[in-house]
């Protein structure tokens, strides 16, 4: 068995702003239409959330890495799982459930549900009172990392991190706007990456979003699944190849991806390579059930980039 890997307390690579969940998988024979029903041929149980996600694999690739979110009461067990991996955790304990993320996938299709619980308080965080973070913990942080949108949080996020690496992936939050919300332009305003799949692209774009560099991010990564992932950078438009491996469920993906990039970007890479290794990455994740398993090691991770 692995040693915890416990962090320097007066360093931190990545500091990861976003949500702690539990996730329900369920393995079905179809994904049936509206008003019928199929069988589960089988159940399983993870840990997982975006931000979560993102810590661990990140600590997985030998980053010194903090989480900064919300937990519930049925969730202690996983706040001892990330303090063991060594983990730098500003979790906020909240009476009540801990976010659920239910998945339904047959041979070639998902669906997923989305259950907020406690998550939502992320919103109202003090940094200092609720967490004891400080702005010495930002500013000594060599990348933040924001995901979902918590716009509020990120907001207050951002408007701190003028001077730092930033990079945020909004995620299926997105599909929520109606129109571009005034705040989800006033963080970008200081992100520098911006990361998005082509789904979230797309329905951006439908309410008037365009990739444009005077928003902000000097970088947009859209992720294209088995495709690759577009780099839209000022003078460049790149597609990178994804890592090609069988996939049995793509759930994380994303999450290690943004891992492997920022991984990548902290140890020098460029973007096109830091996209490489970002692909690599996730092809470790999607080869199982379950969004924090098979973690790989930096090793590993480079053994496949350079195979791309």
């Amino acid at each position: 068995m692995n040693q915890p890997r416990y962090m320097n307390p007066d360093k931190i690579d990545l500091l990861v702003f976003g949500d702690t969940a539990i996730d329900y998988f369920y393995e079905v024979d179809q994904i049936p239409k509206i008003n019928n029903a199929s069988d589960v041929i089988g159940a399983m149980q993870f840990y997982g959330g975006m931000g979560a996600n993102t810590a661990v694999v990140a600590n997985a690739l030998g980053l010194e890495t903090g989480l900064v979110s919300v937990i519930g009461t049925d969730a202690e067990d996983y706040r001892k799982y990330m303090e063991n991996l060594g983990i730098k955790l500003y979790l906020k304990g909240i009476f009540g459930d801990t976010t659920k993320s239910i998945f339904f996938k047959d041979n070639e299709n998902q669906i997923s549900f989305f259950y907020k619980g406690v998550t939502e308080k992320l919103e109202e965080l003090d940094f200092r009172k609720d967490l004891g973070l400080s702005k010495e913990d930002l500013e000594n942080t060599k990348c933040i990392y924001m995901a979902r949108t918590y716009l509020e949080l990120q907001r207050k996020v951002a408007r701190h991190c003028k001077r730092m690496f930033l990079v945020y992936n909004p995620g299926y939050g997105v599909f929520k706007f109606r129109t571009i919300p005034e705040i989800f332009y006033k963080i970008i305003k200081n992100t520098d990456v911006l990361v998005l799949n082509h789904h979230e692209l797309q329905h951006l774009k439908d309410i008037g979003f365009r990739l444009n560099f005077s928003l902000g991010p000097s970088i947009f990564l859209i992720t294209k699944g088995g495709m690759g992932c577009g780099i839209y950078s000022k003078g460049a438009e790149i597609n990178v190849p994804a890592f090609k491996t069988d996939v049995v469920n793509a759930a994380g993906a994303g999450d290690a991806f943004n891992a492997g990039f920022i991984a990548a970007h902290i140890r020098g890479f460029d973007t096109y390579d830091a996209v490489k290794i970002g692909n690599a990455t996730a092809s470790f994740i999607v080869g199982g059930w379950g969004c924090q398993t098979n973690l790989p090691a930096w090793e590993k991770v480079m053994e496949r980039y350079k195979r791309i």
